[in-house]
């Protein structure tokens, strides 16, 4: 019998544009490790550590771990008492999936820990759960990407959801700007979107998301990176970050083929075809645009990672 399974799950960017809700896609670094233990004693106990610890509550009801790997036990009627460590290597409400990626690695360790045999939809699922410890709903975009690595689609409502291996020419450019996310980041960003949107607006994205599928499909970094342009979401949330047009246009003036907000923000991604335009040029132009409002930032360069695994 199994006493613990450790498990690494990535960071991840939702949305991609045009694809609220529905797209993901897992980065190769930054990480969670989570560590899930069977222990003596009663209940669920979690330990939050590492370098981005800070504020992130170890009661299992307010972290989704815990929250994730509460409804699972409680669903599947699992009595044993586990102990959760998580070590956060992905800054919380930044767009990069933190919270996700501890769901996801938490539910991983523990399909494997009790057997349960569980499927993607299932893990997905209870993944999800846990979201809404931090976004007050749960949501799969993140999760799904965290798990299974790619570019990721979902059904929101079924937890169905389909990867597809982005080409190896596909870079992303990360700029983090330094910047104290509010509580509950991802559902103020949510809480600023439109009730009502015009048709238009929605064939627009419909045409946007379906192409970034095709040219990816194709292999076509620069088409699937034109393609990421949403007039819904992003123009609400693009008010919420300091430099946000300048960081966009310096981009895409040093050669990304497409930039947006990392899922609810306030973290910028651009994407770039390595085999015609320079990483290093674009970071250095999101670091300058992020500068010109005042903001120093963290920005890094990047590829599409795989899905969560043991170590």
């Amino acid at each position: 019998m199994i006493d613990s399974v450790a498990v690494r799950a990535p960071a991840t960017s939702a949305n991609l544009g045009p694809g609220f809700d529905i797209f993901g896609v897992a980065l190769s670094e930054p990480f969670d490790v989570v560590k899930v233990r069977r222990v003596s004693g009663e209940g669920l106990k979690v330990t939050v550590r590492g370098r981005f610890s800070g504020g992130i509550s170890n009661m299992p009801e307010e972290n989704t771990a815990g929250l994730a790997a509460k409804t699972l036990l409680k669903e599947l009627n699992i009595k044993e008492s586990v102990e959760i460590e998580v070590e956060k290597g992905i800054k919380p409400g930044m767009g990069l999936g933190s919270s996700a990626a501890s769901a996801v690695a938490t539910i991983y360790a523990l399909n494997i820990l009790f057997n349960l045999n569980l499927t993607e939809e299932d893990m997905i699922r209870f993944s999800a759960q846990g979201e809404r410890a931090s976004a007050g709903a749960p949501h799969a975009d993140n999760v799904s990407a965290s798990l299974l690595g790619g570019f990721v689609l979902v059904k929101p409502h079924t937890y169905e959801a389909i990867s597809i291996e982005p080409p190896p020419n596909l870079v992303f450019c990360v700029a983090m700007p330094e910047v104290e996310p509010p509580p509950k980041k991802t559902g103020v960003a949510r809480s600023i979107l439109p009730r009502c949107v015009s048709l238009g607006k929605v064939v627009h994205n419909t045409s946007m998301a379906c192409w970034m599928v095709a040219s990816l499909m194709r292999g076509d970094v620069m088409g699937f990176g034109r393609a990421m342009q949403d007039v819904i979401v992003e123009p609400r949330r693009a008010k919420m970050i300091p430099g946000y047009s300048e960081v966009k246009r310096l981009a895409l003036e040093a050669g990304a083929a497409g930039v947006v907000i990392s899922g609810a923000g306030p973290t910028m991604l651009a994407v770039v075809d390595r085999g015609k335009s320079e990483p290093e040029a674009v970071v250095e132009a999101m670091r300058r645009g992020f500068e010109s409002a005042g903001l120093a930032s963290h920005c890094f360069i990047t590829k599409p990672g795989r899905g969560a695994s043991t170590i």
